[in-house]
């Protein structure tokens, strides 16, 4: 295996403003200041993709040094807009198969979102790590084939994942991690004030095209206890999104106390985030990936700028990091929400000591410790 060089192939396409290829960028980023060389694969699928550093690097903070392959997508995903999620998969599986061909002779390690990618540079008997998400029975099935091959690794975001993963042989196990997400602790530099009583939503207003229930966020807000002591920000989201869910809260007679942006750039993000007092964890229990295998990127920069945070009493949530000293409401449940609201107060500033174990920097290292062993 060649040490210090990591293919990181995945079929995400950038740029974007989506969480996922924000997190893919920040963990280059800390592989790179690990010392790793990293060369990052993925597909030309959408009008907008390019691999063109100068526009990139308006949406990351990627260093001159990072090699990009943007590579052809001469297929129907992101060109036809019918059947859609048909049309992801086949042509995911196409693409990975022709892609994972380019690497047959190379023994760098491989790092991949793509469970296809993980699957046929698996069958080439490559190092390759796949870092799980969410779960489909496709991708259980993907995972029990690919994980056979003694060179493969994968990596759950969280517990469940990996029970729910079924992989119980004792051997494999071995090649099994539970790591969450982290925070790029460079973004924050901890000299904003805190507004009282802002509450913040960072991150986008829809996932998976389901709304992410932001308007019992917004009904809850016509309580007049509520209004009184507490305002609400919400950021993140398309023109589109925010001009609905802006008309709902005009509707309501609420722009007081409600203001929604669409989506800003990294750095005007942290500064919201600093100067609020409250970060809100808010999804649909539409899907299981939103109630029981979600890591929020928003979660960690919510712990690392010194916010209480509130959130939905989802799986998921409870299973985070330093999860006891967030306050949780029940679903859909305005009184809940409002006495959860009053309890805030209870939750207990973390030291900065504790804080350093949820940065990238340490995610990463127990990644590399993970590959190496």
């Amino acid at each position: 295996m060649k040490k210090n060089k990591i293919n990181y192939i995945t079929y995400q396409t950038f740029p974007s403003r989506k969480a996922n290829t924000i997190q893919t960028m920040d963990n280059i980023k800390y592989f790179e200041k690990n010392g790793f060389e990293v060369e990052l694969t993925f597909p030309l699928r959408e009008k907008l993709s390019t691999s063109d550093k100068k526009i990139l690097k308006d949406y990351y903070p990627i260093s001159d040094k990072l090699i990009i392959n943007g590579e052809k997508h001469k297929l129907p995903f992101g060109k036809i807009f019918i059947l859609e999620k048909f049309l992801f998969l086949i042509s995911h599986f196409l693409w990975s198969w022709k892609i994972s061909k380019k690497f047959k002779n190379d023994d760098s390690v491989n790092f991949t979102r793509s469970d296809w990618i993980f699957y046929f540079l698996s069958r080439k008997n490559l190092h390759v790590i796949f870092e799980c998400h969410q779960l489909s029975k496709i991708r259980k099935w993907i995972l029990k084939k690919a994980i056979k091959n003694q060179k493969s690794k994968i990596i759950f975001l969280n517990s469940q994942l990996l029970i729910d993963s079924k992989i119980d042989n004792p051997e494999q196990k071995l090649r099994l991690l539970v790591v969450s997400n982290g925070v790029d602790s460079e973004l924050f530099d901890h000299g904003v004030n805190k507004n009282k009583g802002q509450i913040l939503f960072l991150g986008n207003i829809k996932r998976f095209n389901d709304d992410r229930n932001l308007k019992f966020i917004i009904d809850c807000f016509k309580a007049e206890e509520i209004q009184e002591n507490f305002n609400l920000k919400i950021i993140g989201g398309d023109y589109s999104s925010v001009k609905n869910l802006t008309a709902y809260v005009e509707s309501n007679s609420l722009s007081q106390k409600i203001d929604i942006l669409e989506n800003v750039s990294r750095e005007e993000a942290m500064t919201y985030l600093e100067s609020s007092e409250i970060g809100l964890l808010i999804n649909s229990e539409s899907n299981k990936h939103s109630t029981h295998y979600t890591s929020p990127l928003k979660y960690f920069e919510y712990l690392y700028g010194g916010l209480k945070i509130l959130a939905v009493d989802f799986p998921a949530h409870k299973g985070l990091p330093f999860s006891d000293n967030i306050i949780y409401f029940k679903n859909n449940d305005s009184k809940s929400f409002k006495n959860a609201l009053y309890k805030i107060d209870q939750t207990k500033q973390l030291d900065k000591s504790l804080l350093n174990e949820v940065t990238l920097d340490s995610r990463i290292k127990k990644i590399i410790q993970f590959i190496n062993s």
